[in-house]
């Protein structure tokens, strides 16, 4: 078997699971590798003793330059896709790159976890992004933007012949694990510590990303776009947890400043569950009337919402004819998760090549 050749864009939790889970695997060649620090590439690829010295190293807080070795240096990932053969560009970064992932699909095929080139951009752009991949016959694959794993937008795609009426539930693992926790009696504040730290790890770099509705609207905005419609972010209203005064912060401070929030979100809780009810952090996209929404609902003790755990993603389809809705539940955060979904990209990118 030819071995893929791939580039990996970030080397953060995610991307240190996929560089484990290529270590002796005979499909996936690792020829380059890219983080804040700059970019490492091997023609002939990476071995394992030097993709275990970048474990090492990334692991360590260090970064990519920091690597001793017979590999080159690169000024950018576009230089590497410009000079070496690469078969696939793999984006895991929480970063904005819609740039140079329509530059690189100029030379190889693109698998991306990263949401924000997908969602950020205005739908124009996001339709600008779609055709090129398809003017250059290459594979532009976003399966893993939602669900992990579960590549939500695989579902989206399989299901939605004749379209949707709307989607709801919940599409972020880590708002999924807070409300669980929440209701709970668990502080956010400890909840959310919980999220972040191994071996979870469901939150973004920045929790804000989670508490702020972010992460999530971006998820709608996806799913929105390949059910037809011509959303852009602006259209999910967003209930945002974070106070003003945490916004401008460091993520150390707000961090350090967030267990003054624990008395309001106990007193919200407490108030749907007196009533009977869990409150959950939920999504809806409401493909009729054009209406997204992301924040706080009470919903019944009952409901499968309340019977997730951990980093479930939840989600109701309504199809267009359908007497019940389609739901699903499973795992739909966390680098393992995440990684699965990743290999199924390449997986399609395989068949091309």
């Amino acid at each position: 078997m030819v071995p893929l050749r791939v580039a990996l864009l970030g080397v953060g939790s995610i991307g240190r699971e996929l560089v484990r889970r290529c270590v002796g695997r005979p499909g996936v060649e690792l020829v380059a590798l890219a983080d804040r620090s700059g970019v490492v590439s091997c023609e002939g690829g990476f071995g394992g003793d030097e993709l275990s010295r970048v474990l090492e190293v990334k692991g360590s807080g260090g970064g990519l330059s920091d690597l001793e070795g017979d590999h080159d240096l690169s000024k950018g990932m576009l230089d590497v896709l410009r000079g070496a053969e690469v078969d696939a560009l793999v984006d895991v970064t929480g970063a904005e790159t819609y740039d140079l992932l329509y530059e690189a699909l100029g030379y190889a095929h693109v698998v991306t976890s990263n949401k924000m080139p997908v969602a950020d951009s205005s739908y124009s752009e996001y339709k600008r992004l779609m055709s090129k991949a398809e003017d250059e016959g290459r594979i532009l694959d976003i399966g893993t933007t939602a669900g992990a794993g579960l590549r939500v937008p695989d579902l989206v795609e399989r299901l939605g012949c004749d379209g949707f009426e709307r989607v709801t539930g919940c599409l972020s693992g880590t708002m999924n694990y807070l409300s669980q926790r929440l209701n709970e009696r668990r502080p956010l504040s400890v909840a959310l510590r919980e999220a972040m730290s191994a071996p979870r790890e469901y939150a973004e770099p920045d929790p804000r990303d989670d508490l702020g509705g972010e992460d999530f609207a971006r998820k709608l905005v996806i799913i929105g776009r390949m059910c037809g419609s011509e959303i852009d972010r602006g259209w999910v209203v967003v209930e945002d947890l974070i106070p003003e005064e945490l916004k401008g912060v460091s993520v150390e401070e707000f961090m350090a400043g967030l267990s003054g929030l624990d008395e309001e979100m106990r007193g919200r809780v407490g108030a749907a569950n007196r009533e009977g009810m869990v409150s959950w952090y939920l999504g809806t996209a409401d493909m009729e009337s054009d209406v997204y929404s992301v924040g706080f609902e009470s919903v019944a003790m009952d409901d499968m919402m309340a019977r997730s755990r951990e980093s479930d993603n939840v989600l109701r389809f309504y199809p267009v004819g359908w007497r019940r809705p389609v739901t699903i539940m499973g795992p739909g955060a966390g680098p393992p998760e995440t990684v699965t979904g990743i290999l199924a990209g390449l997986g399609r990118v395989r068949e091309m090549c």
